[in-house]
């Protein structure tokens, strides 16, 4: 039986560029497979982008209170997809070169009605965080030569929202069998450290104990 490491590595690069949707326990490294599958297709044709969008529960509503363009107020939320960009080989000076080249944008939820994405590489991050009409708000926006990536972990939603959809979306490709590649991870499937294995181990297993 295929691992789910690599099972996610091949639906990342699949000829048929079908959806993917990686979800489950933290520190399993989809958000980094994701970002590595995207640096090699940047890497394949200058027409080809990269797009990244990380919801925040709180950014529609406080980012007009910081400082700064709409780039610069989404920069906390971004920091992570950068992050795996560069350790995936993508340095930050690269990557500031091929956003002023619009080769990699990063767009809040908000702006995303009425786009259309051809030949890019999507990564959704921390998409339990985003609302049922959300996903499909996005999902429908997806243009011809482009590959969708959702990462995100169903017991992870933040505590400030209480209307996730990805369970929804599941539950709506499970019953019309539909063309996207699922692949839950678990915690056997952790590669972050030891400590961070051992940390979510026990969380999981005190939430089984205390609601026993």
């Amino acid at each position: 039986m295929m691992n789910n490491h690599k099972a996610y590595e091949l639906a990342l690069r699949d000829k048929h560029m079908m959806p993917v949707i990686g979800y489950g326990t933290a520190g399993t490294g989809k958000t980094y497979g994701a970002c590595q599958a995207a640096v090699e297709w940047l890497s394949k044709d200058k027409r080809k982008k990269f797009l990244g969008v990380r919801p925040n529960v709180s950014f529609a509503e406080k980012s007009g209170y910081l400082p700064g363009t709409e780039r610069e107020k989404m920069e906390p939320w971004i920091r992570p997809i950068m992050q795996n960009l560069a350790l995936n080989g993508l340095s930050y000076n690269q990557q500031e070169c091929m956003e002023k080249n619009h080769a990699i944008q990063y767009m809040p939820l908000e702006h995303i009605q009425g786009m259309t994405f051809d030949d890019t590489f999507i990564v959704l991050d921390e998409v339990q965080n985003m609302t049922f009409e959300h996903i499909k708000g996005f999902m429908t926006r997806i243009g011809k030569y482009s590959k969708v990536v959702m990462c995100g972990d169903i017991n992870q939603v933040s505590p400030m929202f209480s209307n996730s959809g990805l369970s929804e979306y599941l539950d709506m490709i499970e019953h019309f069998d539909m063309n996207v590649h699922t692949i839950e991870f678990t915690r056997d499937d952790v590669l972050r450290s030891g400590v961070c294995k051992e940390q979510i181990i026990a969380f999981e297993n005190w939430d089984t104990f205390k609601n026993s």
